[in-house]
């Protein structure tokens, strides 16, 4: 019966006697790298801010509407206050003058 280190040896001696050949995997690694790195930084900020883009023009279009929206209160809001000091000034001066708790 052969013996456990015999066994180990002669395992690692058919594991050194079929080394692959890895030559063609060697050739032009470090070009090969050297692509990759620059093409994964050309999709820096710049790919980042591309593909959001629609994502922040959709938040300047609510908020335009919405800003819109809020002026188009202020002058109707105006026009009512316009509309009745004209008909009634003495009142908007004494409401501006009595002051209510």
């Amino acid at each position: 019966m052969p013996k456990p280190d015999d066994i180990i040896d002669r395992l690692l001696q058919s594991a050194r006697d079929e080394v692959p050949d890895t030559s063609r995997v060697e050739f032009a690694f470090e070009t090969r790298v050297l692509a990759r790195l620059r093409e994964e930084r050309s999709f820096g900020i710049a790919a980042w801010a591309w593909r959001l883009a629609p994502f922040f023009a959709a938040l300047v279009m609510v908020a335009g509407v919405w800003e819109r929206a809020d002026t188009t209160h202020l002058q109707a809001t105006a026009v009512l206050v316009a509309d009745a000091v004209r008909e009634h000034p003495d009142r908007i001066l004494l409401s501006l003058v009595r002051q209510e708790p």
